[in-house]
């Protein structure tokens, strides 16, 4: 499409929509987008050269690049209110912070390809909704009515996790973090239990291990046993590396235990999968385990509910640490975390954890040279409502921040975290501090903290 230098609007109104009209006669599968001057600032504005509009058209099976505006492909969402509302220039200035925090690592790439992958979803969702409300030609029938309403509000639906989860600033654990649905099992009708032996050959070392009253079954594949397993089963892991994607939706109350050093147990996260170890289950216990996370970017255990035991495991994290979340509990003896992009161990408002004789380093590695959001170190403990925190003997450092964070809430909580902070007059600082901190049930005993700063309390 070619305009002459002296075109006026209307003319190139007429003879757009006649190009568009003639290739749209040729092909049915098309792609239109307008383009504006890609050169954004100019050096002498004397020689700034005249706008032009540019249309591609897909019409063969080609595939082209396409370099899209800022501005419409990361900051511009099609809920938006009026741009000339009070709200649009604070609404993009969040959105700018959060896309350079992605840049920045801050907020892991994983999380960053999730949002991105929902917003397409979301964009995809809307385009089927007006084609499906094009093709209802004449009056729609109960099931085009039905069908319409149940696309729109599974598009509105989407459209509002979305937004909340911005808001979020894309915390991990958002409201598009994948959550366990599994129906919960429980014990066998029998009230039989079982012990599943996993493992790539059965050797009698096995049975050294086992009581003669034992009810046994073996498996080489890890998934498969836990599967089958009822609340009161163990599974028993042998030397060998493991990939299992139930570990992602534990409800029943089973042992996974290694026989044999931690080491030589491995169990890899599966890249597919969005999650690692999650568990919804009333007692859940680890024993004498690797689990190493790879392309996972939640916490390398999420405790949405019940309680979780770690006892003698080393946990690698690509991701975040562990995530004990709202009224969930969590106990971890004598293990290791290590690699997390974030605190080692994050305990959300109203949760449970006692911490004993564990090592937790080199956590919290952003690529940012932010030192504000770097400083969350070994342990990160959210106080509205308070936590319970056990603490002893541990041993924390080489991690990139404070060894334990205590995350006091903002003002802009509400009336609720005003009456928990006060208003925090001048120089009446110290003193919610020390009220908070008190309210706090937090017992810290003997533990080793070897990073430059020790414990902090930030907003």
């Amino acid at each position: 499409l070619q305009m002459p230098l002296n075109s006026v609007a209307e003319d190139a109104n007429e003879a757009v929509s006649k190009y568009l009209v003639e290739k749209l006669k040729m092909k049915e599968n098309w792609l239109g987008i307008w383009k504006t001057n890609p050169e954004l600032f100019f050096v002498n504005s004397e020689e700034i050269p005249i706008p032009f509009i540019g249309v591609l058209v897909e019409v063969i099976k080609l595939s082209l690049s396409f370099l899209l505006r800022f501005f419409y492909d990361f900051l511009w969402r099609d809920w938006d209110d009026d741009e000339n509302s009070e709200t649009y220039a604070a609404l993009m200035e969040e959105r700018i912070k959060i896309w350079c925090d992605i840049q920045n690592g801050i907020i892991p790439a994983p999380i960053a390809h999730r949002f991105r992958r929902n917003l397409e979803k979301y964009k995809s969702m809307h385009l089927e909704l007006i084609q499906y409300q094009s093709n209802i030609k004449e009056e729609p029938t109960a099931e085009e009515a039905v069908e319409c309403w149940k696309k729109y509000y599974e598009l509105i639906m989407l459209c509002g996790l979305l937004k909340i989860w911005e808001d979020l600033r894309l915390r991990a654990h958002g409201p598009l973090a994948p959550r366990i649905l599994k129906r919960r099992k429980g014990h066998r009708q029998d009230g039989e239990t079982v012990t599943y032996i996993v493992a790539k050959t059965v050797t009698a070392e096995v049975a050294k291990e086992l009581s003669s009253d034992t009810v046994v079954q073996q498996n080489e594949n890890l998934n498969i046993a836990l599967d089958r397993c009822y609340s009161g089963d163990n599974v028993l892991i042998f030397p060998g590396e493991y990939k299992a994607a139930n570990l992602s939706m534990l409800t029943e109350d089973i042992i996974i235990k290694g026989v044999g050093k931690p080491e030589e147990i491995v169990i890899v996260s599966e890249p597919a999968n969005e999650s690692f170890v999650v568990s919804r289950a009333k007692n859940v216990k680890f024993m004498n385990i690797t689990l190493l996370q790879q392309g996972t970017v939640d916490g390398i255990i999420v405790v949405e509910s019940g309680h979780t035991v770690v006892e003698n495991c080393i946990l690698k994290c690509e991701g975040t640490g562990i995530c004990v979340l709202v009224g969930a509990s969590l106990t971890i003896t004598n293990s290791e975390i290590t690699g997390a992009q974030g605190a080692g161990v994050e305990l959300y408002p109203g949760s449970v954890a006692t911490l004993e004789d564990n090592k937790i380093h080199h956590c919290n590695n952003f690529r940012t040279s932010d030192s504000s959001r770097g400083s969350l170190g070994g342990i990160n403990i959210k106080v509205l409502p308070a936590p319970k925190v056990k603490m002893k003997n541990n041993h924390i450092y080489s991690n990139n921040g404070y060894g334990v964070t205590v995350m006091k809430p903002s003002e802009q909580l509400g009336t609720a975290a005003e009456e928990t902070m006060g208003c925090a007059a001048a120089g009446d600082g110290e003193d919610s501090v020390s009220k908070l901190m008190q309210e706090l049930t937090l017992q810290i005993n003997a533990n080793t903290l070897e990073d430059i700063k020790g414990i902090s309390m930030v907003n």
